[in-house]
């Protein structure tokens, strides 16, 4: 198990900070730089954590679905 929790990143877009799509664990969200939600911690399981960018989820991550990946479509 591993915490993750919801972030914030400044958008350079909207001139704004907003919250990713992402949720990470503590060290990949300092290491890029965005900061944590702190009341946002969930436990996973480490296996959900993407392979596309270390210490991520994938994009779309809900905690609250059963497998915590976002909804299939099709």
């Amino acid at each position: 198990m591993t915490a993750v929790y919801q972030f914030t990143m400044y958008d350079i877009l909207t001139d704004t900070e907003r919250e990713s799509r992402r949720w990470g664990t503590r060290e990949a969200i300092d290491r890029i730089g965005g900061k944590v939600i702190e009341d946002s911690a969930v436990n996973i399981d480490t296996s959900l954590l993407g392979s596309e960018v270390e210490g991520m989820t994938e994009r779309g991550f809900n905690p609250s679905r059963p497998s915590g990946s976002k909804k299939q479509v099709g």
